[in-house]
């Protein structure tokens, strides 16, 4: 009866082990929020490194004004990038945010248990508000 525990157990830790090494080696994760203000007053904001502090040191590296914003984040030694579209739509500014990079083994890890999502998307997401809030 333990021989087949033991069957079972190496089976399970080797499906395991196909599906952290199956995931991708890049991860994005994604957030948009519609705000009330004119696109060239979110670009500003939107511009500024400082005000992208929740997610790491940030460095912008391509800017197209009250459209685009792209920033470098640096969290821990790890880098991603941040691409910000702005789009106007009737009354409302569309912020539309990803923030991708590549996953290291660990963090194929975490993965499996929602990682990313878990705690990135909170991060842009209160990003995301503070814009809102400061339009």
């Amino acid at each position: 009866m333990m021989g087949v525990g033991l069957v079972l157990l190496y089976f399970a830790l080797a499906a395991l082990a196909a599906a952290i090494i199956m995931q991708s080696d890049r991860y994005a994760v994604r957030r948009s929020i519609a705000v009330g203000g004119e696109a060239h007053k979110l670009f500003a904001l939107v511009s500024d490194p400082a005000r992208w502090s929740a997610l790491g040191a940030a460095s912008v590296i391509e800017r197209r004004p009250d459209e685009l914003v792209v920033l470098r984040l640096d969290s821990g030694g790890k880098e991603s990038l941040a691409t910000v579209g702005l789009r106007r739509e009737e009354k409302q500014t569309l912020i539309d945010c990803v923030v991708a990079g590549r996953n290291t083994l660990a963090d194929k890890v975490r993965n499996i248990f929602g990682g990313r999502e878990k705690s990135l998307g909170p991060k842009i997401e209160k990003t995301l508000a503070d814009f809102a809030a400061s339009a």
